[in-house]
This record gives C-alpha cells, sequence and structure tokens, in this order.
C-alpha cells in the first residue's frame, strides 16, 4: 500500500513538474513575442514569420515522423514497465497508423491550410 502511494506522489510531482515547465516556456515565449511586437513593426514580424514557415512545416513533419518510429519502441517500454498488458500493446500497435494518419490529415488541413486552398479553387472555378 505505502508503494502505491509512493507511485501516486510520483506522478502528481511529474504532473506538477512538467506543467510548471509548460506555463514558464509559454511564459518565454509569450514574453519574447510581447519584446518583438515592442521592438520592430508588425510587417517586419509578418515577413519573419513567412520566411520560418517552412522550418516550422519541417518540424511537425518530423515530429510526426518520430511518432511513426518510437511508436512500437514506447509500446514495448510500457509494456515492460506493466503499464500496459499483452492485448493493450497488441492494441496500441495496431492504432499506430490511425493515430500517424490523423495526425497527417489535421497537418494537411490546419498546418498546409489545405481546406481554404481548396475552397479558393473552387470560388475560381466558378467566376
Amino acid at each position: 500500500m505505502v508503494v502505491f502511494r509512493n507511485g501516486i506522489a510520483m506522478r502528481r510531482r511529474w504532473f506538477v513538474l512538467l506543467t510548471l515547465l509548460v506555463f514558464g516556456l509559454t511564459l518565454g515565449i509569450g514574453a519574447f513575442l510581447w519584446h518583438a511586437v515592442q521592438a520592430s513593426s508588425v510587417v517586419a514580424i509578418q515577413s519573419r514569420i513567412e520566411v520560418m514557415k517552412p522550418v516550422f512545416t519541417a518540424i511537425r513533419f518530423l515530429v510526426i515522423g518520430l511518432v511513426v518510429l518510437s511508436w512500437p519502441v514506447a509500446t514495448r517500454v510500457l509494456h515492460r514497465w506493466g503499464r500496459v498488458d499483452e492485448a493493450g500493446a497488441t492494441r496500441l500497435l495496431s492504432l499506430r497508423w490511425r493515430v500517424v494518419t490523423w495526425l497527417l490529415v489535421v497537418e494537411l488541413l490546419l498546418g498546409q491550410n489545405l481546406l481554404s486552398h481548396f475552397v479558393a479553387a473552387l470560388q475560381g472555378d466558378r467566376a
């Protein structure tokens, strides 16, 4: 019973630490963006963002690729640690491509703005 409580306390500690990390990173990025807006014009910031869009796209595709490659390893580790039983590990492995497909769909629709390009192409054909 004591080990179980220790596990819950450890999970809470990690949750709090990771939440504080995300909060700190968000504050840092917000402060950086606030400073960028104060230090330069909006047009200059928009031009910098336009220059960085391909880099951000490459990073998002790289993360999706890392999900594809690390999914079986993460599943084996979770099974080895006892977090997932054999049936759960098999189910997780079968869900890998579904998750990756949805990540790619979201990236194409939101990240690449495919939906608005499609609507603009339809409106251009009608005009």
